[in-house]
């Protein structure tokens, strides 16, 4: 793993889901030339980390404190980034929220896959009109920045939320996990009826990331760094 030999602020990734990657590197990797963004895959590091909390905000931190443990060491300044995402739908009570990505019956040790857990969805509202339903997504963060000449730790959540319905069958080919089935309120398209680029501009995990970001820069700019360098203010 490379050390972080100047002010640059490492933000990883702490995730190995390859779809999650593909929405948050983008809208991370023009924030500020303080930060560098990458990924577990791409440091070389398998992280498989069970989710073991009862809440999104508690699984979500358990992540970026266990990637962040992994690799403080190898680079001081760093940010452990990762999420945490249900679809509760109103329904089902909720349901199935935490266990949103293993909801569908499955062996044990083996996750369900993205159209399984649709199917289930499916099934389980079939003859019900309720159809409300709700993405939430957590963002956590775990860190360490320059301060002077030592480091500053923190840890942060935001959260995001889109409400919307669960479709009677599925809709569209981009996006994944349940994209195809919720029917965003604001736009009577499905996620998976609009692009990667569309879709940060109105998903819950973009607004919970936004907030994120909103929130990053003020505790960065609280220890008199600069955003638009990446030499700190002394």
């Amino acid at each position: 793993m490379p050390e972080n030999t100047d002010k640059t602020i490492t933000i990883i990734l702490a995730t190995g889901n390859p779809d999650k990657v593909k929405e948050l590197r983008p809208m991370l990797e023009n924030i500020s030339p303080l930060f560098k963004v990458t990924t577990l895959n791409e440091l070389g590091i398998e992280a498989d980390i069970e989710e073991t909390e009862q809440t999104l905000e508690g699984n979500a931190m358990l992540k970026a404190r266990a990637i962040f443990s992994l690799c403080s060491q190898q680079l001081p300044f760093m940010i452990a980034l990762a999420d945490d995402t249900g679809l509760e739908v109103d329904a089902l009570k909720g349901a199935p929220g935490v266990y949103s990505a293993r909801y569908a019956p499955s062996p044990a040790g083996i996750a369900p896959t993205y159209e399984e857990n649709v199917r289930h969805l499916l099934h389980s509202l079939n003859g019900i009109t309720n159809r409300i339903a709700r993405f939430r997504t957590v963002i956590a963060l775990k860190g360490s920045i320059p301060s002077g000449e030592t480091c500053f730790g923190f840890e942060h959540t935001a959260e995001g939320v889109v409400t919307g319905n669960i479709t009677a069958e599925q809709r569209g080919n981009e996006g994944f996990g349940y994209d195809p089935v919720f029917l965003v309120e604001s736009t009577a398209r499905t996620y998976a009826e609009m692009s990667t680029a569309e879709k940060n501009t109105l998903s819950h995990r973009a607004i919970a990331l936004k907030k994120a970001i909103a929130d990053l820069k003020d505790i960065i700019e609280c220890h008199s760094i600069s955003l638009t360098s990446t030499h700190t203010h002394q």
